[in-house]
């Protein structure tokens, strides 16, 4: 949509097809592994400064990272009580366009990003706008490993119907989505619409392949993403490993009570240590 854009974390804006330049300007400096782009959600509190003043410095801090945030527009229409979710739909061809440009930026620098991660990161109603990302034509056939991990966070999504559209994020090599009963935003969220899938996938059907974690047990709220919202040392170990673009291992950890499979997919219970 007009307007969308990427910003790095100094503040500097770029356009949705410049992903080029922003990566230019992210990885400058001082040795970077790690690259999270980051897909906002609600924006009451005005983005993207909200974003750059509160996500973004504490993706660099918290991650050793390098974040671009995707912004997009129309995050604080009708606030508090309203959700925009049509237009966090319409930023999904952006989305797309900046995965497309990730893809064509490791290809044509791939001495510059040897040895770099890329996570996608969507938080709360960020997941809307990569659902209708993988409905774009050209999606489907981005590579693999194109990203090293996605992280669906307190997704907005609908939970009921979710499996098709998370199920077509093939492009990176492990996807998560997080689950937290006591969301208090995504209930909130939830009245009068399907429940979120952020907050319950009880009776929805799962996307094979995906790893849901179960952090009820941790007494977190929505914001959980950051260190500064999150509770028990396995869930922040979690969190270190994989927004770095690292797999977790979910048998190994004494934070995780349970592994059940189910519908191809892998629910793991954390116990809130």
């Amino acid at each position: 949509p007009a307007g969308a854009a990427l910003y790095t974390g100094d503040r500097t804006r770029f356009g949705i097809r410049d992903l080029a330049g922003a990566l230019d300007r992210a990885l400058a400096g001082a040795r970077v592994d790690n690259v999270i782009l980051y897909v906002h959600g609600r924006g009451c509190g005005g983005e993207p400064e909200k974003s750059l003043s509160e996500a973004m410095p504490a993706l660099t801090r918290d991650y050793t990272s390098a974040p671009i945030l995707l912004y997009w527009p129309g995050s604080d229409e009708a606030c508090p009580l309203g959700f925009p979710e049509a237009r966090a739909r319409e930023a999904g061809p952006a989305l797309a366009v900046a995965l497309g440009e990730l893809h064509r930026y490791k290809i044509e620098h791939a001495a510059r990003v040897a040895g770099v991660q890329f996570t996608l990161l969507t938080h709360s109603m960020g997941s809307l706008v990569l659902e209708a990302a993988t409905a774009v034509s050209g999606v489907s056939r981005l590579p693999p490993d194109l990203l090293a991990t996605t992280v669906v966070n307190a997704g907005a999504s609908a939970s009921p119907d979710h499996a098709p559209w998370l199920a077509r994020v093939t492009f990176s090599r492990a996807v998560f989505t997080t689950v937290n009963g006591g969301d208090r935003v995504l209930l909130a969220a939830g009245l009068g619409r399907a429940t979120r899938l952020g907050r319950s996938i009880t009776g929805a059907r799962l996307a094979a392949g995906v790893h849901y974690v179960d952090f009820t047990a941790n007494d977190v709220n929505h914001a959980y993403y950051v260190v500064s919202g999150q509770s028990g040392a396995a869930m922040t170990a979690f969190y270190q490993r994989v927004m770095n673009g690292l797999p977790f291992d979910f048998a190994a950890s004494a934070g995780v009570t349970a592994n059940d499979l189910r519908d191809g997919a892998t629910v793991h219970r954390f116990n809130g240590r």
